[in-house]
């Protein structure tokens, strides 16, 4: 018998390999071929993060130290990240040039260190823009949420231009951004600070400030289920890698939150679990239940969903996050923030933590997370913009959905794809596994026959039908390793 993992060749690049294989002499034809075959789909499990200790929050972008008043604010780029830091009681100023007619998102990303000492709803920040004459446009406060448990604080201020804003904060001009952190934490350190200004094109003709569009009350459409593919998340927004409908894996440190990129489109949604295996000690998930987190930003890294923990007593431990459907009316939804942040089409991101003080009493150190993901819903036009939008970091490239498709699970939807793509992708990965399995026959048969011929004029025998008896000795690959 051969085993295979299951597992996609398309990993991310740079993960540890480890293959394990048994030889044994004198196999036969058969045996032989079924050990070619089976090594053709064998992919290896990614070996786990060698650095000592959780993967600390990758801040990058260009230097920057705000101010201690708006006099002498640094001025934030369109389409720039910058780099800086926030201390215990702390307050930056920027500054961020805006014309009359496009949408601008400033985005602050505030990380301490995993492990750090903080308490909740007294360790956060809060984000605020400013129009010139001084008043309030948006103000967003972020606390941590869970006592103990340390992970980036992400969220965004907005600038919209329709009737539905601040009809003070429609000029042109210099506003301006503050980032304060709270006082009186129970965290000394500094924390690392990444920010980031986007701006929207507006859309020709104006704003149509169309109904929010989709029924997001809905529940949302079931997570794939099946076997998991590697996918090693990334340290931050920036880095993280593309994923899209499937299911996959990846091994965390207690403390650690990793990024993945999520292609979204007009009229689509995510719904995405991410869950542990169970206790080993007693098979409970009762304790367990808080140990995972996960979260759902949008492409200007809006908080755009928390996860609601679904772990019941004889079940794996799962968080679940499901967002409403990608409109541009929704931008002008009365609705709470899970709404109005679905008004963007690009990439989406899913930040997952595990809590340390959840995870380390009852597993061991490199805990594996698995992460099922589906994107749904049919796609259609959005906008007409004036200006590129896709440029400004809204919206999906051609290069983009057509990554989007090779993620995907070549048995699930295709999520940017039209009717009957399952059934086109079922067929592909049939013909191309046929092609590439009969090819693999004819050479393993070549080789066969060719050892089998030198080792019969080695011993001095005439070549002829094999008469020894069959060995017993086969490749043999099993499944991974059980959690």
């Amino acid at each position: 018998m051969c085993w295979s993992t299951g597992y996609d060749d398309r990993d991310d690049e740079g993960d540890a390999m480890e293959h394990r294989s048994r030889h044994r002499a004198g196999l036969t034809a058969a045996g032989a071929l079924c050990a070619v075959a089976t090594m053709a789909v064998q992919i290896p499990l990614a070996a786990a993060d060698s650095a000592a200790g959780a993967r600390e929050y990758r801040v990058q972008g260009t230097p920057v130290q705000g101010s201690g008043s708006g006099s002498g604010a640094p001025s934030l780029r369109p389409g720039r990240t910058y780099a800086d830091s926030l201390g215990p009681g702390e307050k930056r100023f920027y500054g961020v040039d805006l014309d009359a007619k496009s949408a601008a998102y400033v985005s602050a990303v505030a990380a301490p260190r995993p492990g750090a000492g903080v308490v909740s709803y007294r360790d956060g920040v809060t984000v605020t823009l400013k129009n010139p004459a001084g008043g309030i446009c948006d103000t967003v406060p972020r606390r941590i949420e869970t006592k103990g448990v340390a992970y980036p604080l992400a969220d965004y201020v907005t600038r919209q231009t329709g009737s539905g804003s601040v009809a003070s904060c429609r000029a042109a001009g210099r506003y301006l951004v503050t980032v304060e952190r709270q006082a009186g934490s129970a965290d000394p350190d500094s924390w690392p600070l990444e920010l980031r200004l986007m701006v929207e094109p507006p859309v020709k003709g104006g704003s149509t400030e169309q109904a929010p569009e989709g029924s997001w009350h809905a529940k949302p459409p079931q997570p794939p289920s099946g076997g998991a593919r590697p996918r090693q998340g990334g340290r931050g927004f920036s880095d993280a890698p593309l994923v899209s409908t499937g299911v996959w894996q990846d091994d965390f440190e207690p403390g650690e939150t990793h990024f993945y990129r999520v292609p979204v489109d007009w009229g689509q949604q995510i719904s995405a679990i991410a869950e542990l295996p169970a206790d080993g000690a007693d098979k409970s998930t009762r304790l367990l239940g808080q140990a995972v987190a996960m979260r759902a930003y949008n492409p200007a890294r809006g908080l755009a969903k928390r996860g609601t923990a679904l772990a019941q007593d004889g079940e794996r431990p799962q968080t679940e996050v499901g967002t409403a459907p990608a409109a541009y009316g929704n931008r002008y939804a009365k609705a709470d923030y899970s709404v109005r942040a679905m008004s963007l089409t690009g990439g989406y991101y899913l930040a997952v933590t595990l809590n340390p003080p959840n995870v380390e009493p009852h597993l061991d150190r490199t805990v594996p997370v698995t992460l099922r993901v589906r994107v749904a819903g049919r796609t259609h036009g959005g906008p007409a913009y004036d200006g590129n939008a896709v440029k400004a970091g809204f919206g999906l490239t051609d290069a983009e959905k057509r990554e989007a498709r090779k993620a995907a699970s070549p048995l699930q939807p295709d999520p940017m794809g039209g009717p009957g793509t399952e059934h086109r992708a079922t067929l592909q990965t049939v013909a191309y596994t046929s092609f590439g399995t009969g090819s693999l026959l004819l050479i393993g048969l070549g080789v066969w026959i060719v050892t089998a011929r030198r080792r019969a004029a080695a011993d001095g025998v005439r070549e002829g039908p094999e008469t020894a008896e069959p060995a017993t000795g086969q490749h043999r690959y099993g499944p991974p390793p059980a959690w």
